[in-house]
């Protein structure tokens, strides 16, 4: 039997979906970080690739089979193919790829127009990463969350634009209108360089960017964001969602969704900057109703082969892939 590469541009932790495959994986196998490790990996005997970068380096293509596994649910445009020329898209790149992996059936049409390939090497097989925390509930997660009747978990994707502009939200303002038995824990993407709430107050906190998220999201009753995946992953646990969608015209004109945004994601939105009543009040009506029948599609669409055992069918499709 051959060997097994996986490749990421990030660490093997932060690789999550990689991970949970890699973990799962029983043959042969190796990790490497960076594209260019998959150059001359024929030659070294290895006979599948499966990466979560785009497979650029493959010399003996003919020889090795690429699967590729997305860092995420389906999110918004920026990689695919099917919005036209964009400086980053790299056509040899996609070429190379064999197989790609959505979270869902709904998916697969989607993913085959990121990677420009036949929709019948799209395969509706899961996200992997999302097998370590399905049929968790709160306090499973171990963090403090869990400590607070309601608690609201607040992450805001990356801007690569505008200067990384959020909602500038007066937590102040919000610190004063929880209860003792509610928090908010603001988790800010890696790459935002600086604090979004200055010191922590009372019922808001911040917490390392760093960290894992998993654990906050099992633990919170509400995630509140703006265009982030993360959203998906809490309707996999039943947790409902809160849409900021103050910079909504500008975001959408540069990056686009796949789904008429929000409200095919969410039934709660709102300009979040200068309503900080009227937020309080939709974490607390989410907290109290839980999922609707919007989010409820959402996930169904979106996320119906996230089921716990996404990493299986990876593996067995990496074994069928070799034989």
């Amino acid at each position: 039997m051959g060997k097994v590469l996986f490749v990421s541009q990030n660490d093997l932790v932060r690789a999550e979906n990689l991970k949970a495959v890699f973990d799962a994986y029983d043959g042969p196998k190796e990790f490497r970080r960076g594209q260019e490790a998959m150059y001359g990996a024929e030659a070294e005997g290895f006979s599948v690739v499966v990466c979560d970068a785009l497979p650029r380096f493959i010399e003996a293509k003919e020889r090795i089979i690429s699967i590729n596994i997305g860092h995420g649910i389906t999110g918004d445009k920026l990689y695919g193919l099917d919005e036209g020329d964009k400086p980053w898209v790299d056509p040899v790149a996609f070429a190379q790829t064999d197989y790609a992996i959505s979270a869902s059936n709904a998916g697969v049409p989607i993913v085959a127009g990121q990677f420009g390939i036949p929709e019948e090497r799209v395969l509706p097989l899961g996200m992997p990463r999302t097998d370590t925390y399905v049929g968790k509930r709160k306090g499973d997660g171990g963090t403090f969350l869990a400590d607070y009747r309601r608690a609201y978990l607040y992450v805001p994707t990356f801007r690569y634009d505008d200067d990384g502009w959020l909602p500038s939200i007066d937590w102040g303002l919000v610190d004063s209108m929880l209860d003792d038995d509610e928090v908010v824990v603001v988790k800010r993407h890696y790459f935002t360089p600086d604090s979004l709430i200055g010191p922590d107050r009372e019922h808001v906190v911040e917490v390392a960017p760093w960290s894992p998220t998993i654990p906050y999201l099992v633990d919170c009753d509400v995630v509140l964001s703006d265009y982030s995946s993360i959203v998906f992953d809490g309707y996999i646990l039943g947790k409902p969602s809160l849409l900021t969608v103050d910079d909504s015209k500008l975001y959408l004109s540069k990056r686009g969704t796949y789904f008429p945004y929000p409200d095919f994601y969410t039934s709660r939105s709102l300009r979040a900057e200068g309503h900080e009543e009227e937020l309080v009040g939709l974490l607390r009506e989410a907290a109290r109703y839980g999922m609707t029948d919007v989010e409820r599609r959402c996930a169904d669409t979106v996320a119906d082969m996230c089921d716990g055992k996404a990493s299986e069918r990876v593996c067995a499709l990496i074994r069928s892939v070799m034989a």
